[in-house]
């Protein structure tokens, strides 16, 4: 009958990123060699502490699942001769796969007629693959970071100390690597029961929570959370737990504890940027705020020690934050004595990267692409003089003592020392947004100032590192150019900025001296073209009209997407496909004359007429409605356009003997379809279904 199998790999503290990281491969290696291997299960769960990874595997079948192997072997012709007797050929197969000539079968393939030999291969008792499937799973983790110890050449994120294997209540026959499998586990480092015996996989998680481990991430979770809000509501404070540090958090302890430290009140006068992230990414403390929304003098953290030494314990966490933030005050206060723009003489000595220069040279080329690029989005000189300054004074904090002991302050400690020194506050809120978007899903610029600013950094950064050659290459993207890419498209978006691409980026290889910029731009284009077209399609639109507006992109990037939107509306009300029938026909065509221009006075057939005269009208209106940006109106001329194209090709005959008159209708065609390329690449769209990715 089936049993659960419970397979534990106790080690050395696991870095926090390791034991995400030891989680995921556990489950997908876990479940790729089961299912090879034909062991069936009910479910499979994953538990981990920063001292074990944890497979425990409900209801694991007993056995392996029989198979029947249909093996290839030689064909008809060579294994039997021309009476049906089986030759040599046949009856080495046979042998070589246990089974009688006479069992072979004759099967037809896309080759011709071979024979098989249908195998039947039994499954093993489960008790008997397993250790080999144990140490396959061992072998398996591939940590970013990992190490070996001892004499052996095995390596894991940190030393390997005992393991666990039982399927159901008895212990596998398992050795890896010196260590003897067996059905003891580890309890807490310094208090509680060193040695925990587990007598079934059923037992594992209450014999651990008895001796105060919480194995389970989901139940140390909500440990954690009630903790922390426990610890702080004590005090009537709401803690402030970022995301990221959270999930640090609760992956750093196996027996979580809250407790809520303070600290003096003088600090507030830090920004509170400084504050949380001197406590949430220096310390993983929790900060908290007042019912009023105010930052309180108090902060919450987790340990993983004897809860009888709280007081102890909270004691050592306030001295250590109140160094860290003795420290960030003395930076604050040194900062401020100089402002930004005498800080940039700075920048003078910090390079950007060796063959693109300084800091300082990437400031004014910064000041003065944004300048370019407000200018050619149509915002006005205030804007074009806003986003100009806080490119010049963008990068100034990076050579500040703030910065350089938290990075993660860039941009946010230039916001704050620009407003300081009497800057504008959009010059300011520019100068934070210029960076993002950071990462997928992050914010976006709220500023015109910064979104002109943020492009700017983008662009110069594309065309400088392609310009050296140094571009994205499989997971190698050093300097995050396929995030800035993507970022592009986003910031456009959310700024509703209509903005020639070509231009801006031909101004950015202009500012960074290129000879030659014409090879390094068209890679670029093709660049931010490829990753616009990934960024949309995994936004859910239909591949083929994601090429189809593709060739638009560059010039305006928010046009291409409003024709986009409006081939989609139109695939979904049924029209696109009168609209595509229409240019199909003339598509077609065109393409067997020669470039002849069209004569309108060889137009001699009342189809011909019509279908010109029509063409002509239709010029207008669709030019207005693509610059009016009412791209559903636009497609509706396109639409209006095909009973002409039906009349034309119902009664003219194209491909005459007359070869004058041909040449003519030809181009006549080729106008029509210059017309509907006006508006999309139609020779892209998916006619049958929906288009996917």
């Amino acid at each position: 009958m089936a049993e659960d199998l419970l397979f534990e790999i106790g080690t050395e503290e696991l870095p926090w990123g390791a034991v995400q990281d030891g989680r995921v491969q556990l489950r997908e290696n876990a479940m790729a060699i089961l299912n090879r291997e034909r062991l069936e299960y009910n479910s499979m769960e994953i538990y981990s502490t920063p001292r074990r990874l944890t497979l425990y595997v409900r209801g694991l079948s007993e056995r392996q699942r029989d198979e029947i192997k249909a093996i290839k072997g030689p064909s008809k012709k060579a294994a039997f001769d021309e009476e049906g007797r089986p030759t040599r050929a046949a009856e080495g197969f046979a042998r070589s796969r246990g089974v009688r000539v006479e069992d072979l079968e004759v099967r037809s393939t896309e080759k011709g007629d071979f024979v098989f030999a249908v195998v039947r291969e039994e499954g093993k008792p489960t008790r008997e693959v397993l250790p080999r499937l144990l140490e396959e799973i061992m072998r398996s983790f591939n940590f970013r970071k990992s190490m070996r110890w001892g004499e052996r050449d095995f390596r894991f994120a940190r030393p390997v100390r005992w393991l666990v294997a039982l399927y159901g209540d008895q212990v596998l026959d398992f050795e890896f690597e010196g260590i003897r499998a067996g059905n003891v586990t580890r309890g807490r480092r310094f208090h509680g029961p060193s040695r925990i015996t587990i007598k079934r996989p059923g037992d594992y998680l209450a014999s651990l929570r008895e001796a105060g481990i919480l194995a389970d991430q989901e139940e140390r979770k909500k440990a954690v959370r009630e903790g922390m809000e426990k610890a702080a509501s004590q005090a009537g404070l709401v803690p402030v737990p970022a995301p990221e540090t959270f999930e640090e958090v609760v992956d750093l302890v196996e027996a979580p504890s809250a407790v809520l430290g303070e600290f003096d009140r003088k600090y507030l006068r830090l920004p509170r940027e400084v504050l949380f992230t001197a406590m949430q990414e220096h310390q993983r403390y929790f900060p908290t705020l007042t019912q009023e929304g105010q930052v309180a003098p108090a902060f919450v953290f987790v340990h993983n020690g004897d809860p009888r030494f709280n007081e102890v314990i909270k004691e050592g966490n306030e001295r250590v934050l109140k160094a860290r933030l003795e420290d960030a005050s003395f930076f604050f206060q040194e900062d401020r004595k100089r402002t930004l723009e005498e800080r940039l003489e700075d920048l003078k000595q910090v390079v950007w990267q060796a063959r693109l220069g300084t800091l300082y040279e990437k400031s004014l080329r910064l000041s003065r692409l944004a300048a370019h690029i407000a200018d050619l989005a149509h915002m006005g000189n205030e804007i074009r003089e806003k986003a100009s300054r806080a490119g010049l004074l963008c990068k100034a904090d990076l050579v500040t003592s703030m910065v350089v002991e938290f990075p993660s302050l860039q941009g946010v400690m230039g916001r704050i020392y620009a407003l300081d020194s009497g800057e504008d506050e959009e010059v300011a809120k520019a100068i934070e947004e210029h960076y993002l978007p950071r990462w997928s899903g992050d914010w976006l610029p709220e500023t015109r100032a910064g979104a002109v600013l943020s492009l700017a950094e983008k662009f110069d950064n594309l065309v400088g590192c392609f310009s050296v050659g140094l571009t994205p290459s499989g997971s190698e993207d050093p300097y995050a150019l396929r995030r800035q890419a993507a970022g592009v498209l986003q910031v456009i978006r959310q700024s509703g900025l209509h903005l020639d691409l070509e231009k801006a980026l031909e101004r950015a290889a202009g500012l960074l001296g290129l000879e030659n910029p014409t090879a390094v731009l068209e890679q670029v284009g093709d660049f931010l073209r490829q990753r616009f077209r990934q960024l949309l399609i995994g936004e859910g639109h239909d591949y083929d009209l994601v090429d189809a507006v593709l060739p638009f992109a560059l010039k305006d990037a928010l046009d291409a997407q409003g024709r986009l939107e409006a081939l989609a509306e139109a695939r979904r009300e049924g029209r696109l496909q009168r609209i595509y029938t229409g240019f199909e026909r003339c598509f077609n065509l065109s393409r067997q004359g020669s470039e002849r221009a069209l004569d309108e006075g060889l137009l001699v057939e009342p189809a011909e007429r019509e279908l010109y005269s029509r063409l002509t009208w239709s010029q207008e209106p669709l030019r207005h409605y693509l610059d009016e940006s009412e791209y559903s109106k636009a497609l509706d001329v396109l639409l209006e356009l095909a009973p002409y194209v039906d009349r034309f090709f119902a009664e003219i005959f194209v491909m005459g003997d007359d070869e004058v008159m041909k040449g003519n209708r030809l181009a006549l065609l080729r106008e029509v379809v210059s017309l509907y390329l006006c508006y999309a690449d139609f020779s892209r769209v998916v006619t049958e279904g929906r288009g996917s990715a």
